[in-house]
């Protein structure tokens, strides 16, 4: 496939105003996002589904056994799919929440999704939603359109369907509407983040100082710091056919010729900084364009889920039953043994997929491991066995205590001539306490480079001792809920 097909500023596919089945169009879901947002997610499911990779991979199939395989989860009901985040650009960029709107070419009912989440449904300014276990609320608005924000922040759900009713014009940042409308019609995917103005100059200063990146650039930071802070955002976009190819752009509001040398050093250490570090980007190829650096060639499926779990769909178990009976009381059993084996292998398959970062040691193995602990605690928990769902909560509470350790270990490390020391003791649940309290003690110069590996090695013990308990949970899970159910998990 030719790669110019993704910077070609076709008839607009995304963002313009073709009309899906129910007469709804992607403009038209655009009003419903907040103003807030600084990160957002569009998908043509339809077009995407339908691709030669889509079905080979089975990306549209119901059932969440395929959930942690596939890059993202794309509900068949939809035909067009936006996500939508504030993120917290100063804390690992945590989202403040979540939503996503869908357009659906046939309706799904109250009661369906109240069932199948396991949820109950209410009024809110006299919209139909549903509360839903996974700590998300579905919003059923009018032409088809469903709604999901997470956290389930009944306030925050108002706000949000009050601002949906009102809302007549865009009221997107400029970076986002200008990259919403810089999209060729063979696009399937798009991802964009506003990173306006959130570098801090003092603290690009002292990394400028510090970093063999910058000295290969030549400039001195009086040059650099202005450049740098004209950094403006960072868009993918996602052709899928046969396989997958993105082109990223990372875009600045002044001429960017002088980090040619560095580019693609830059962008790389970018997407580690977002806590979205791929592999496949240390093939593209790179160039600088004026104002913005761009980068292109192949996009594996463990790219895809990594750079797409920036903003996920709050939940998804909605789609798994659509069609089904209620059930009766003779098959609950089964109903429980293929939810927890389908909710096993979702964790398993996460966990494995953590393993290289964990390895590796990379800078941004902190936010991975957050954000993959999000995604277990968002996993549909309906008629998952209890003791599975108690690992499930345990894993993920111990994956984000390491990330905290991962976090410390680089505070000590910054501070310890200061004298600042320490790491608590963290209780894990059933998994134990992970480790011993580090005491730091005040420390002069001289004594830098051995607080450094003393604190990173204390932080790296504790990832090692998580990790094993983690590992040794799964292997008693497995063989207590295999002995339970008999069959194979």
């Amino acid at each position: 496939m030719n790669l110019r097909l993704l910077a070609q500023p076709c008839a607009l596919l995304l963002i313009g105003n073709p009309v899906i089945a129910n007469g709804t169009t992607f403009k038209q879901i655009m009003l419903k996002v907040p103003r807030s947002t600084n990160a957002m997610v569009l998908i043509d499911v339809e077009r995407t589904l339908s691709s030669p990779l889509a079905e080979k991979e089975g990306w549209g199939k119901k059932l969440e056994a395929a959930h942690a395989s596939r890059p993202i989860f794309l509900p068949p009901e939809a035909e067009k799919l936006v996500m939508a985040a504030e993120l917290q650009v100063g804390d690992n960029f945590q989202p403040r929440w979540e939503l996503a709107l869908m357009a659906l070419s046939d309706p799904l009912s109250i009661r369906t999704v109240a069932r199948n989440e396991g949820g109950y449904a209410e009024k809110i300014d006299d919209t139909d939603v549903v509360w839903t276990p996974s700590d998300a609320y579905f919003v059923f608005f009018a032409d088809r359109v469903l709604g999901a924000m997470f956290p389930a922040d009944r306030q925050l759900v108002s706000r949000w369907i009050r601002f949906a009713k009102q809302n007549q014009s865009g009221k997107l940042s400029k970076y986002l509407s200008k990259a919403l409308h810089d999209t060729g019609e063979k696009v399937q995917m798009l991802l964009a983040i506003d990173l306006t103005d959130v570098i801090q100059p003092h603290e690009l200063d002292e990394k400028i100082q510090d970093s063999p990146l910058f000295k290969r650039t030549k400039l001195t930071s009086k040059e650099l710091i202005p450049l740098m802070t004209s950094l403006r955002g960072a868009s993918l976009r996602v052709v899928v056919r046969d396989d997958a190819l993105g082109q990223l752009k990372i875009e600045f509001d002044q001429d960017v010729t002088p980090l040619k040398p560095v580019a693609h050093d830059l962008v790389v250490q970018v997407m580690q900084d977002l806590g979205t570090p791929i592999d496949d980007i240390q093939s593209w190829k790179t160039k600088v364009e004026g104002r913005a650096i761009l980068m292109q060639g192949p996009l594996s499926q463990d790219g895809m889920r990594r750079v797409f779990s920036v903003v996920e769909l709050p939940s998804a178990k909605f789609s798994a039953l659509k069609e089904e009976e209620e059930q009766t009381e003779g098959s609950h059993e089964s109903h429980t043994r293929e939810s927890s084996v389908t909710y096993f292998r979702a964790v398993d398959a996460l966990l494995k997929d953590l393993q290289r970062d964990l390895r590796s040691g990379s800078k941004a193995v902190a936010a991975v491991m957050e954000r993959y602990a999000r995604r277990i605690d968002r996993m549909p928990i309906l008629n998952v066995d209890d003791d599975l769902l108690d690992y499930g909560s345990n894993v993920a509470e111990t994956l984000r205590v390491m990330a905290l350790s991962k976090r410390q270990g680089g505070i000590q490390a910054g501070v310890g001539t200061a004298g600042i020391g320490g790491y608590s003791s963290y209780a894990y649940g059933y998994f134990g306490n992970l480790g011993d309290r580090y005491e730091g003690a005040r420390r002069g110069a001289a004594d830098r480079s051995r607080i450094k590996a003393e604190a990173m090695a204390a932080s790296k013990n504790k990832r090692v001792e998580g990790s094993k308990l983690i590992a040794d949970a799964t292997a008693e899970i497995r063989r207590q809920m295999t002995k339970k159910y008999n069959v194979e998990f």
